[in-house]
């Protein structure tokens, strides 16, 4: 429910001045992708889909790579030894990985004499439109994909495409290295494509066609080269006059792009109809919030595929970057972070899906490793039938990648107020993402400890990347025994699961921390986060693991001095480290960051630096920064989706945050922001939040309820409240609001005094 009526606007202006693909108009049906870019008086259109895959290759799982064999080795200081237990495959003399393949573009040619004015997206209608002027006139083209079919549509009445070249990956050097390296065969061109065949995977034609005013490009499947251009000839067949794509009646004559695509466009509508609206006095941020989820949705449909780093936008010039695979330590979790604030809980259906389908393998994977029947184990970087690629082999231990995803289910079904997903489907995977970590702990005097643990990227592959006790693993651990013993609480679950879970929250450390590494003038006491036992954040590093405990997990309490002090002097010492090593991807999770810990400035200058230093003008994200004295990791082309979809998650924060059973509205909001509102965020609870700001002051804050459900909400006024509900007027002045809500009830709180928090600021 959206209870405050905005009005986005869903036009994004989009530069001609494109260098390469990732500067173009991204469009996507969560499985076909389409980049829109220019050259010249060219129209460049980079083709791919997210399940391209050459799956051969990857980690090889040896019959002695257990947990216990690895410690021994680690225990004794075999560092190569225990690296050697996770071997890759090897081909030809080279590391062959499972990857996502580069797969082509096409080159339309407009006629001698047309000329491309502009072009713009439309973000409701997932639509590119081209303006082009020729012989006087202008003229427009429009580009979408069908939703229901790897099909792209231009729509071309005034015929202004004289020309059209279909280019293969392999033209491109690169890419015909690899396929040569590895013995994928040259492509077969035909008239208006070219069909790949692959050894082990299906052969893929991708053509085009002209129509009376339209032209389309399929990407279709088959298990050899005559069925997959049967295949996309049959998907073209239906786009024939009389014989429309979903169209129900005979559409000869009439304008046949309009009756293809209407399903497609009225789709896009009706998803963002429910996606949660803002309006902030900031163009560039309100901007990168719409892209933001745009580009969530077109990674992330329900009943399509869930997100890589690149989703279905992977270039043509070379395969993408580190497979284009699942990265589970960070990549696909910034994919999916908006899906619960912007109310978009079913771009997470892809995600959960695909996991469903892995349980098999996830179990294998912890029978293998620590010898139990009953646990998951999922790597952190694996294809997309769950198979680890290979790469940084520490992460394939990583078992916090497991309780990550049930963080996620869970975070779904509080979203939801799903009940029965939550009993049935998330309890038991946090169960047997618990019970791996169980068995990988030792007993020491009273308590456990973890003495084999990993922070996310720090030390790499190297001696240095493995430890004991990582706040980040304890914070995992933290966060399932806290939701197990709630959910034990609250319905009743099996009494021995109850037990384990209390005796690990009992007597497993909440955190590692050490000595204060922040100091100005004089040695302070105090003691601050460490990465694990013994190590410091003791350089800029990109991965924010030691503060997963504040965002996403939400374990410290900042209500505990004890916690509150370790997390303060972590941050100034986070701070002080500085940003020289951080990646894109870094940046919209610092800014939530910034924001839990009280620094709204900082939380929009984050946001603010992301789109200077690592965006593109597109509004897409790379992994290293655009110039050198930033970032030490600068230069490189390499597009990764996640930062500018996170971005998305890091502007909802500035209007509502969910801390530890309390719903904030507006604290999140930079001060000079003097007018600001939204309609139809998410929070906890399944409920959905609106509010206006104005004249620096928080007017209103309307919530509405999608089932009976109790609410902790900080009073947004800081100060005296009318809580209209049930037809009363309840007055107030409690710093936290307690709302008892029935199903479909709507409640409006309004300020009516001024107060003193910094909302109201």
């Amino acid at each position: 429910m959206k209870a405050i009526e905005i009005q986005p606007n869903y036009e994004v202006s989009w530069t001609l001045d494109t260098g390469y693909c990732h500067d173009g108009i991204p469009l996507s049906n969560g499985v076909f992708g389409t980049l829109v870019w220019f050259q010249d008086e060219h129209i460049m259109l980079t083709v791919n889909r997210a399940d391209y895959w050459d799956h051969r290759g990857g980690t090889i799982w040896r019959d002695d790579c257990t947990y216990e064999h690895l410690k021994k080795l680690l225990t004794t200081g075999d560092f190569e030894e225990a690296r050697g237990l996770f071997p890759t495959t090897m081909m030809n003399g080279k590391e062959k990985r499972p990857t996502r393949l580069a797969m082509g573009r096409f080159e339309l040619k407009l006629r001698e004499g047309a000329h491309i004015l502009s072009a713009s997206l439309q973000l409701d209608r997932g639509e590119a439109v081209i303006v082009c002027r020729f012989e006087g006139s202008e003229h427009t083209l429009r580009l979408s994909i069908a939703i229901d079919a790897p099909l792209l549509l231009l729509s071309d009445h005034a015929g202004l495409i004289h020309d059209v070249e279909a280019i293969p990956a392999y033209s491109f050097a690169k890419t015909k290295a690899y396929f040569d390296d590895f013995d994928i065969p040259p492509p077969m061109l035909l008239a208006d494509g070219w069909v790949q065949n692959l050894p082990q995977d299906p052969s893929c034609a991708v053509l085009m066609r002209r129509y009376e005013g339209m032209l389309g490009i399929v990407a279709a499947y088959g298990m050899n080269s005559d069925e997959a251009i049967h295949s996309a000839n049959t998907i073209l067949d239906t786009c024939s006059p009389g014989m429309a794509y979903n169209a129900v009646v005979d559409i000869s004559g009439a304008d046949l792009y309009a009756e293809v695509i209407a399903s497609t466009q009225e789709h896009w509508r009706s998803i963002w109809r429910k996606a949660a609206d803002v309006s902030l006095p900031d163009p560039e941020i309100e901007r990168m919030y719409y892209l933001g989820i745009y580009r969530m949705i077109g990674c992330s449909m329900i009943g399509k595929i869930a997100p890589t780093l690149q989703g279905p936008w992977a270039e043509e010039y070379r395969n993408p970057p580190w497979s284009c695979d699942y990265h589970f330590n960070i990549n696909v979790q910034q994919c999916l972070w908006p899906a619960y604030g912007s109310n978009l809980l079913d771009c997470l259906q892809p995600l959960f899906t695909m996991i469903d389908s892995w349980k098999p393998i996830l179990a294998q994977n912890a029978k293998r490793f620590v010898g139990l029947e009953d646990g998951y184990m999922l790597g952190h970087s694996v294809d997309d039938r769950g198979h680890p690629v290979g790469g940084m082999w520490t992460g394939t231990i990583d078992q916090a990648n497991t309780s990550w995803i049930a963080q996620m289910m869970w975070q779904y079904a509080r979203y939801a107020g799903d009940e029965e997903y939550l009993l049935h489907e998330v309890y038991p995977f946090m169960v047997k993402s618990l019970h791996v970590f169980r068995a990988m702990m030792e007993c020491e005097g009273d308590g456990y400890v973890l003495p084999v643990s990993v922070s996310p990227e720090f030390g790499g592959s190297s001696p240095k990347g493995l430890a004991r006790n990582s706040t980040f693993f304890l914070v995992n651990v933290r966060f399932l025994c806290e939701k197990l013993l709630e959910l034990d609480e609250t319905y009743g679950i099996d009494e021995a699961t109850a037990a384990i879970a209390r005796d690990i929250y009992n007597k497993l450390p909440p955190y590692t921390a050490g000595p204060r590494q922040f100091q100005e003038f004089s040695t302070k006491p105090g003691l601050e986060l460490y990465l694990w036992e013994g190590q410091p954040l003791s350089e800029s590093h990109r991965h924010h693991s030691h503060l997963a405990g504040i965002f996403p997990f939400d374990t410290m309490n900042m209500e505990d001095p004890a916690q509150k002090e370790v997390v303060m002097n972590a941050y100034r010492s986070w701070v002080d480290q500085g940003m020289g090593r951080w990646a894109g991807w870094s940046m919209p999770w610092a800014s939530i960051l910034h924001n839990r810990l009280g620094s709204a400035d900082m939380a929009l200058l984050s946001l603010t630096l992301l789109k200077e230093v690592f965006m593109m003008p597109s509004y897409a994200s790379r992994h290293n920064a655009n110039y050198k004295g930033f970032s030490e990791f600068t230069g490189g082309d390499t597009m990764q989706v996640e930062a500018s979809i996170a971005a998305a998650a890091a502007v909802l924060e500035m209007y509502v945050q969910c801390v530890r059973g309390t719903i904030r509205v507006f604290q999140g909001l930079s001060k000079r922001f003097k007018e600001a509102s939204f309609s139809g965020i998410r929070a906890e609870g399944a409920v959905l939040i609106s509010g206006v700001k104005t004249g620096g002051q928080v007017q209103s804050v309307i919530v509405y309820s999608e089932r009976d459900e109790v609410i902790r909400l900080v009073n947004p006024f800081g100060g005296r409240v009318a809580i209209h509900k049930a037809g009363a007027v309840i007055r107030s002045e409690e710093e936290l609001i307690i709302l008892q809500l029935r199903a479909g009830e709507k409640v409006v709180l309004e300020n009516s005094g001024t107060g003193g928090t910094a909302a109201n600021e």
